[in-house]
């Protein structure tokens, strides 16, 4: 196995929306055209405010990524959004009314969740961690850990003394505790299934360079 960790090319964004497909949105909603508009919708939220970030490719393959915003850098990575108007259209082709709201009703309870936590905590951050994904395929292997370490590389080179993240109980959010973030806040919110909802522990985490 032959593991590369290298900067995002524009050239990657189709694996890297398949990537997000498997790792968050396979499975939830009845069609994969729907899914895949999903997942593109929800890259392109941490595109919108990344400045830097790393794929992890395996043998050639995309089984990796991680999106970071660093505060005082523009928001480079704006550049590789897929076109929002066409994913609506795609959503719209492909999902009853209800899978949209559904989708809609995710998106505003994460963003809730993200402000309040932010409002919680005095700090000014110089860093956050905006995406990070492993594929099925290779986790247990390193990569998340791997993909980390280049971001904090990418963090201290650029003199920034803390960094926050977001996860939630959907993810394996203790690797944060193993790697010795700090879990500084938490709380509940509501996720809308197709019968109803269901509870979902969401987190932040901070990290401070020594």
């Amino acid at each position: 196995m032959q593991l590369t960790i290298r900067k995002i090319e524009e050239r990657d964004i189709p694996e890297m929306i398949n990537l997000v497909h498997e790792a968050w949105f396979d499975g939830f909603y009845e069609k994969e055209e729907f899914e895949k508009a999903a997942a593109a919708i929800s890259l392109n939220k941490a595109l919108y405010n990344s400045s830097t970030g790393r794929v992890a490719e395996v043998d050639g393959q995309i089984l990796g990524m991680i999106l970071c915003k660093i505060t005082k850098d523009d928001p480079d990575f704006r550049k590789f959004q897929t076109n929002t108007i066409e994913n609506l259209i795609e959503l719209s082709k492909h999902g009853e009314e209800q899978e949209i709201n559904r989708l809609i009703k995710t998106f505003e309870a994460e963003k809730s969740i993200y402000n309040q936590f932010l409002g919680e905590v005095d700090t000014d951050f110089d860093a956050s961690i905006e995406y990070i994904a492993v594929s099925s395929q290779a986790r247990g292997h390193g990569l998340g850990k791997s993909l980390i370490y280049e971001a904090i590389k990418d963090f201290k080179n650029k003199d920034c003394q803390n960094l926050y993240l977001f996860t939630d109980s959907d993810c394996n959010y203790r690797f944060y505790d193993y790697l010795d973030f700090e879990q500084v806040t938490s709380d509940t919110i509501q996720i809308p299934t197709k019968n109803g909802s269901r509870a979902r522990e969401e987190f932040m985490y901070a990290y401070q360079f020594m």
